[in-house]
C-alpha cells in the first residue's frame, strides 16, 4: 500500500501533517467572474505560499484541481521539488458549469478509463500519476445526469484502481446522494471523502455519512462566507464527542487569491497556526488531532 504523489510512491507513513482538498494552481473564472480571484496561475506564488504550510509543519498537501478546473501537474511536480512537500493531483471532472461537450458525448466506462489512465499510467502524456480520484462534484442541490454520469465513472476507475474518490458537495446535504450512487457502483463509503461537509452544518447530515463508514471532509477553514470557524469547530467537537474521529479529515480549501498570504487571507498553515491550537484550548487530545490530521488522510491516501 502507497500513496501516489507527482514524483512517485510514497510509504503513507512519511507523510506527516496532511490536508486532503486543497488546489495551489487553478482558474475558477466561471463562477469568480469580474476579477482574478478566482485565478492561481503563478507557480513561483504557489510555491512560496506552501512554504508557509512546511514550516509550520506540514507534510503533504492534495490537490484536486482536475479537468475544467486548470490542472497543471508538470508545474504541481515543480512545486513539490522546490518545496519538499509531498504533493498529490487529483483526476476525473469537476462539475457541471466546468463540464466541455465531450461528456456528453463519452460513454461511462470511456469516462472511467480516462481516470484509470490518469491513476496508472500518468495524466496527459506526463508520467505524472493521479493519487486520488476528484474533486467529482455537483453544482448545486442535486446530481444533473452528466454528473451522475461522471460520478459512476469515478466509482468504477475506483473499483480498478483502488484510489480514493473525493466529492465536492456544497450548500446541500447531497453527500449522502454521491453514497447511495458509489454504492451502486460497487465502491466501499470506507474509500470515499464527502468533501465540503462544513458547508453544511447539521448534525444529521454529518451522521449520516459517518454511519455509512465515508469520511466528512472540513475544509474550508479560514473561509468565512459559510461558517465561521468558531461554527466549524463547534460541530467538529460534537463528531469528536460521538466517537468519530477516525472518519473526519481538515483542510482548508485554498482556491482563490484572495486566500493567500499575499492578498491578506490564511493561507495553507490556517489549521496548524490557529485551528488546531483552538482545538487543544477545547480539550481535543493530541492522538485525536494526529487521528485527524495525520492517520485518517494517510490510510484514505493509501491503496
Amino acid at each position: 500500500m502507497k500513496a501516489m504523489s507527482v514524483l512517485g510512491p510514497v510509504d503513507p507513513a512519511l507523510l506527516g501533517f496532511t490536508q486532503p482538498h486543497e488546489h495551489l494552481l487553478c482558474d475558477l473564472h466561471k463562477v469568480v467572474i469580474h476579477t482574478v480571484d478566482g485565478l492561481l496561475n503563478d507557480e513561483a506564488l504557489a510555491a512560496e505560499e506552501l512554504l508557509f504550510f512546511k514550516r509550520a509543519g506540514g507534510g503533504t498537501l492534495v490537490d484536486v484541481t482536475n479537468r475544467g478546473l486548470g490542472r497543471n501537474p508538470a508545474a504541481v511536480k515543480r512545486i513539490s521539488q522546490a518545496t519538499g512537500v509531498h504533493l498529490i493531483v487529483g483526476c476525473g471532472w469537476y462539475r457541471g458549469r466546468f463540464y466541455d461537450e465531450s461528456i456528453d458525448r463519452t460513454p461511462t466506462n470511456d469516462l472511467a478509463a480516462d481516470m484509470v489512465r490518469d491513476v496508472e499510467e500518468g495524466i496527459d502524456g506526463t508520467g505524472i500519476r493521479a493519487g486520488i480520484i476528484g474533486e467529482i462534484g455537483a453544482e448545486g442541490s442535486y446530481l444533473t445526469a452528466a454528473e451522475e454520469r461522471v460520478l459512476r465513472a469515478a466509482g468504477r476507475a475506483h473499483r480498478r484502481t483502488g484510489a480514493a474518490v473525493t466529492t465536492h458537495a456544497v450548500g446541500y446535504p447531497l453527500g449522502v446522494r454521491q453514497l447511495d450512487i458509489l454504492a451502486e457502483e460497487g465502491v466501499d463509503p470506507r474509500r470515499v471523502i464527502v468533501g465540503h461537509c462544513d458547508h453544511y452544518l447539521f448534525l444529521d447530515y454529518q451522521e449520516a455519512i459517518l454511519r455509512r463508514g465515508a469520511y466528512v471532509e472540513f475544509d474550508n477553514f479560514g473561509n468565512k462566507i459559510a461558517y465561521s470557524d468558531e461554527r466549524r469547530i463547534a460541530m467538529l467537537l460534537e463528531l469528536l464527542r460521538l466517537g468519530f474521529e477516525r472518519q473526519i479529515v481538515l483542510a482548508t480549501d485554498v482556491c482563490l487569491r484572495s486566500h493567500l498570504h499575499a492578498y491578506g487571507g490564511h493561507g495553507y498553515d490556517h489549521i496548524l497556526t490557529a485551528i488546531l491550537p483552538a482545538l487543544r484550548e477545547k480539550g481535543v487530545s493530541e492522538e485525536q488531532l494526529h487521528l485527524l490530521t495525520v492517520e485518517n488522510p494517510a490510510r484514505v491516501l493509501a491503496f
